[in-house]
């Protein structure tokens, strides 16, 4: 039994920004289950994709009236493709002047940080960005919540954390060492440490304590390394080693988790090659990033066969899966098996 989740503050708009998408989702749910608990009766939820949507769209939807439920909840998804400038500001403000009392918004901002001149910064709306004036000019109570993945040394305080939430109670379950130890396997891969973390306390059960010696036991960087060895795969043009790595990958894993892995090492491979072409080593990618040691490794060396427009053009197109899986116009297991195929090809 877990514990019970800290009340969400209310708010008329809930603005969610980082890169950290299973608590973002996890903060949705919680908001949802809360409103329904607070109306007493079922709740209208209503998502919108920002790059579907425009400003008329988003306002006939605020508007809009349900026939069924006295709460509403509407949900735009990447609000910044939807809102993409300051001249949005002005028509934000007095569209939410008018937003009806039942309604709530959430304007979910997917975005990542960078370091600058000693400081973490949002890549797209930082500190002076115009949704925050928008947004006090509405005169609506505002609830700005960043989820972003920890960074690595931040890791084994996670994993502890979230361990006690499964649990349920103030219980130490993990060992310090026990959620470094996690840390290093799993990295900032919140889904698998999820995983990883269930399976550990099933397996010392309910008065028990996860050990590194436990951790070892159970919990495998295989899927980690199968990511790793299938782009070596495409980077030494051997199509057929890296379809039969991606094969075995989706016989055990869903292919949303195979895609999200896919996507954070190439990712990774951005990084890692804007660092080589400015002269740095591993060591610089780690520092800069907060990678794992091990990862900056394998990290920089898989770089050195894609150059950055390869490794932004790839990014670019595994966007465009994305996209197309979720509207329906092709499967992820079929997208990532073409795309495997033809860059090994190449």
């Amino acid at each position: 039994m877990t514990q019970p989740a800290d009340p969400i503050p209310q708010a008329d708009v809930y603005v969610l920004q980082g890169d950290d998408e299973f608590s973002t989702r996890d903060y949705l749910n919680a908001l949802a289950a809360q409103i329904r608990a607070e109306s007493a009766a079922d709740l209208d939820i209503v998502n919108l994709d920002g790059q579907s949507t425009d400003r008329a769209m988003l306002a006939q939807t605020l508007n809009s009236l349900s026939l069924f439920s006295p709460a509403r909840l509407v949900i735009l998804d990447g609000a910044l493709d939807t809102l993409r400038g300051k001249e949005d500001a002005a028509w934000l403000a007095e569209t939410l002047k008018q937003l009806p009392q039942n309604t709530r918004l959430v304007l979910v901002i997917p975005d990542s940080r960078r370091f600058s001149k000693g400081e973490w910064l949002w890549e797209k709306a930082g500190k002076g960005h115009w949704l925050r004036a928008s947004l006090s000019d509405s005169g609506k109570k505002a609830e700005w919540v960043e989820k972003m993945l920890p960074r690595q040394a931040e890791m084994p305080g996670w994993i502890m954390d979230e361990a006690r939430r499964q649990a349920g109670g103030d219980k130490e379950r993990f060992e310090g060492r026990a959620a470094a130890e996690l840390a290093n396997l799993v990295g900032s891969n919140l889904f698998q440490a999820r995983q990883e973390i269930a399976k550990a306390l099933a397996y010392v059960g309910s008065e028990g304590t996860v050990t590194r010696e436990d951790v070892r036991l159970l919990c495998s960087q295989s899927r980690e390394e199968d990511i790793f060895e299938m782009v070596d795969m495409v980077g030494a043009r051997n199509a057929q080693k890296a379809l039969s790595l991606l094969e075995r990958l989706l016989q055990d894993l869903p292919a949303q988790y195979i895609f999200s892995m896919l996507a954070r090492q190439v990712r990774l491979l951005i990084m890692a090659r804007e660092v080589l072409d400015e002269r740095g080593d591993d060591k610089d990618l780690a520092a800069r990033t907060h990678m794992h040691a091990f990862v900056a490794k394998k990290a920089m060396a898989q770089c050195r066969h894609f150059s950055v427009q390869e490794l932004e053009a790839l990014y670019r197109r595994l966007d465009r899966m994305d996209e197309d899986a979720k509207t329906g116009n092709a499967t992820l297991e079929v997208a990532m098996e073409t795309l495997i195929a033809e860059l090994a090809r190449k």
